[in-house]
């Protein structure tokens, strides 16, 4: 099912999927969850809370566009994974006509 997204009203950059053309970036993420566990019967079925689960310290795997799947790479070709090496993805990447508009 997709989801749909709404427009960012904030000024900043704008992701274009050099793939597809689409304008959605995610944030892949490997996260530990803890949930409660409410009821521990005999037979060793637990019943988990899942309505109030704790989430740890996520990891961020990958850039990703949200329609394809293209994954931002540096210029030696390793995923991105660091927030701070977006900006200068799409810096880099954008078309002469998406900077004219910043």
């Amino acid at each position: 099912m997709a989801k749909k997204f709404k427009k960012n009203k904030m000024k900043g950059l704008v992701f274009t999927c050099p793939e597809c053309g689409n304008h959605e970036l995610g944030s892949v993420e490997q996260v530990i969850m803890t949930y409660p566990i409410l009821i521990i019967p005999k037979n060793g079925d637990l019943d988990y809370g899942y309505d109030n689960p704790d989430a740890g310290d996520g990891e961020v795997l990958a850039y990703q566009c949200i329609n394809c799947g293209y994954e931002l790479t540096d210029n030696k070709g390793n995923t991105i994974t660091d927030c701070v090496d977006v900006p200068k993805w799409i810096k880099k990447n954008q078309s002469k006509k998406q900077r004219d508009k910043q």
